[in-house]
């Protein structure tokens, strides 16, 4: 994809995301319905089995176990790589992770009731989601270039959207987040890293610019 259409595209889903926004703070008829509805229906599918499997999949795509994920790949990516690579991909994971509470901040919506694992914060949009997308995106931006079959190229990234899809899936299971929120996280982390990404040579040569060259041979 040429980085023109990522930032039309990019552009549009964030576009789409502020509308979401704005029905959250208007309390929008049709989205608290979407919300209860589905809702509904995930409330059918709870059971102990799920239970002890998406929580493991909740604490994996917690904000804090994905950031802690990623310093390691940093860390990992400073040794092999050097740091101009490790501070690109540890601030697309960090900066992205700061906008979604801002966000979160400045619309202010109330968590569900009735939570099975109790949560704090506000609801709007999904840390755990907004996450462990973005991370999807990195670590796929990562390995997919080194994988010549074009069928692993596929199976890679319908592996990530399926991660996604769960970890999501548990943040309404576990009535921690509406079903609009991670739909919003979705948007928010897609339109972010089309937007950021076709600047990634800038961003390494103003990287390379702020740390000693020293480190940068590290």
């Amino acid at each position: 994809m040429q980085a023109s259409q990522k930032k039309v595209i990019g552009t549009g889903l964030l576009a789409v995301f502020a509308y979401l926004a704005y029905c959250v703070v208007t309390h929008a008829a049709w989205l608290q319905q979407f919300d209860s509805s589905v809702a509904t229906l995930v409330a059918k599918t709870v059971t102990p089995t799920n239970s002890i499997v998406l929580k493991g999949i909740a604490f994996l795509g917690s904000p804090a176990t994905v950031i802690g994920i990623t310093c390691i790949l940093c860390l990992w990516l400073w040794i092999r790589h050097g740091a101009v690579l490790s501070l690109w991909v540890g601030g697309l994971q960090l900066f992205g992770s700061a906008i979604t509470e801002v966000i979160k901040k400045l619309v202010a919506r109330p968590r569900p009731l009735h939570q099975l694992i109790p949560d704090t914060g506000f609801s709007f949009p999904s840390g755990h989601t907004f996450c462990t997308t973005i991370f999807v995106f990195t670590i796929l931006m990562l390995v997919l270039p080194a994988i010549k079959k074009r069928h692993c190229r596929i199976v890679a990234v319908i592996a990530g959207i399926i991660w996604i899809a769960f970890v999501a899936m548990s943040r309404v299971y576990f009535r921690d987040h509406f079903a609009s929120d991670v739909i919003g996280s979705v948007l928010l982390a897609s339109g972010y890293w089309l937007l950021v990404t076709p600047y990634e040579m800038q961003i390494k040569k103003l990287i390379g610019k702020l740390i000693p060259e020293r480190i940068q041979s590290v």
